[in-house]
C-alpha cells in the first residue's frame, strides 16, 4: 500500500481512468488540430467528472479534493493524453489555486464557477520574451487611472489563451528596480474580452500541440479595481507559489507521460520477434525496462509525497522542485528507451511512443527548467 494514498484518491485517479479509454480515437485528429475538443473539456466539469474542480473547496462549489489526489488524475490524464493533463494542470492547479489562496470573496464566487463549469479553462500569465528563468524581470506594467487600471505588455508560451475567460497576469507598477526586481509585481485577474487584450496566432510546437499555446497581448487592456489579485506589489510571491504547486503538477504529468510510453514499449517487445523469438527475452532490453520501472516508482514517490506534504500544510518547495526535476528528467529516458525498443516503429507516427516522446520534452523546460529546479534545491539544501 502507498503511504499517501488512501481510497478516496484512488477512487477518483480510478474514474478518471476509466473515462480516459474513450479518449484513443479523439487524440489524433486533435492534435493535427491544435486544439482540444470542447465537449471533453466539458466532461471534466463540475457537472461531469469534477476534475476541474478538484482543488476548489467544496465551500465554494468544488470538490475539495487533496493535492495527492490530484496528482494521480493528472498522471491518469497524462498517461492518455498530456496536451490534455496540460490545459487541465494550468486550469485546477495554478490559477484556481491562487484564487483560492489570493482571491477575495467576491473574486472567488465570481471566478472559481468559470474555472469549473467546462466550458474553457483559465491561463496564467508570466513568461514574456525576456523573462523567463528570471521571472521577475517581466516589463508588463500596470498603472492606476481613477478607479481602474490600465496593463501593457505582451506575454508569451500562455497555455490555455485561446479558450481561457480569463488569466491571471503579472504586471509591474512602478518603475523596474534592477536591485530589486520584484519590487512592484502585481497579479490581476483580466478578462480575455476585456478592452485592449487579444490573442497571438497559436505557436507551432515540438509536442502537445493540441495543448494551446500563444501570446497575450496587452495593449492599454482597461480592468477594473476589483482585478487585482492580492495586495499590490505582492505579485510575485503569488506567482512562486503557485509555480511551487504546478511543479508536482509537472512531476505527476511526468510519471504519467513515462508509464505510458513504457507500457506500449513492454507489449511491443513481448510480440516483436527477431532472431526467432521476442525481443523481450534479450537481457540488454529486459535490464532497459527494469531500471525504466524503478525510475518511474521512484518518481511516483517522490511526486506524491511533495503533494502529500501540501496537503498537511509543511513546507513543499524544495521537495516539488526534487519531483519537478527527478520525474521530468526520467520522462525523457522513459521515452527514449520506448522509443528505442520500438526501433524504426517508434520513430514513426503510426505508434503513440513517437508523441509521448515529444510531449514529454516540455517537462524539464515549463515551468521551472531542470536548471531552476537544482537551484531551488540547492538554497533550500543550505540554508538549512
Amino acid at each position: 500500500m502507498n503511504p499517501f494514498v488512501g481510497t478516496t484518491e484512488r477512487e477518483l485517479s480510478g474514474a478518471v481512468a476509466d473515462w480516459t479509454k474513450g479518449l484513443a480515437e479523439r487524440i489524433p485528429a486533435a492534435e493535427k488540430e491544435g486544439a482540444l475538443p470542447p465537449d471533453l473539456i466539458a466532461e471534466l466539469g463540475i457537472k461531469g467528472l469534477g476534475v476541474l474542480g478538484m482543488t476548489v473547496p467544496d465551500a465554494d462549489g468544488g470538490l475539495g479534493a487533496s493535492a495527492v489526489a490530484f496528482a494521480l488524475v493528472l498522471e491518469e490524464l497524462s498517461a492518455a493524453w498530456p496536451s490534455l493533463a496540460v490545459g487541465v494542470a494550468v486550469n485546477s492547479g495554478i490559477v484556481a489555486g491562487s484564487i483560492v489562496r489570493n482571491g477575495s470573496p467576491e473574486q472567488r464566487k465570481k471566478w472559481l464557477p468559470r474555472l469549473m463549469d467546462g466550458a474553457g479553462l483559465g491561463a496564467f500569465a508570466l513568461t514574456e520574451a525576456t523573462s523567463g528563468s528570471d521571472a521577475a524581470s517581466l516589463r508588463t506594467t500596470a498603472r492606476r487611472d481613477g478607479t481602474r487600471w490600465r496593463l501593457d505588455g505582451q506575454k508569451q508560451f500562455i497555455t490555455n489563451a485561446r479558450y481561457a475567460p480569463f488569466a491571471i497576469v503579472l504586471a509591474r507598477v512602478g518603475e523596474f528596480d534592477p536591485k530589486r526586481t520584484s519590487a512592484g509585481i502585481t497579479a490581476f485577474v483580466v478578462p480575455l474580452d476585456a478592452p485592449g487584450v487579444s490573442i497571438g496566432p497559436p505557436e507551432r510546437k515540438h509536442g502537445l500541440r493540441a495543448s494551446d499555446t500563444s501570446a497575450l497581448i496587452l495593449d492599454d487592456a482597461r480592468v477594473g479595481q476589483d482585478a487585482l489579485l492580492g495586495d499590490e506589489g505582492k505579485g510575485f510571491a503569488i506567482a512562486m507559489s503557485g509555480l511551487d504547486g504546478g511543479r508536482i503538477g509537472i512531476a505527476a504529468q511526468s510519471v504519467g507521460i513515462a508509464r505510458r510510453a513504457l507500457e506500449l514499449a513492454r507489449v511491443y517487445a513481448k510480440e516483436r520477434k527477431q532472431f526467432g523469438r521476442p525481443i523481450a527475452d534479450f537481457e540488454g532490453l529486459r535490464f532497459r525496462l527494469a531500471r525504466a520501472d524503478s525510475d518511474l516508482s521512484a518518481a511516483r514517490l517522490l511526486a506524491l509525497r511533495a503533494a502529500w506534504l501540501r496537503d498537511r500544510g509543511r513546507p513543499f518547495t524544495k521537495e516539488a522542485a526534487m519531483a519537478k526535476l527527478y520525474a521530468s528528467e526520467m520522462a525523457q529516458r522513459a521515452t527514449h528507451a520506448a522509443v528505442q525498443i520500438l526501433g524504426g516503429n517508434g520513430y514513426m507516427r503510426d505508434y503513440a511512443v513517437e508523441r509521448y516522446a515529444r510531449d514529454g520534452r516540455a517537462t524539464t523546460i515549463y515551468e521551472g527548467t531542470s536548471e531552476i529546479q537544482r537551484i531551488v534545491i540547492a538554497r533550500s539544501l543550505l540554508a538549512a
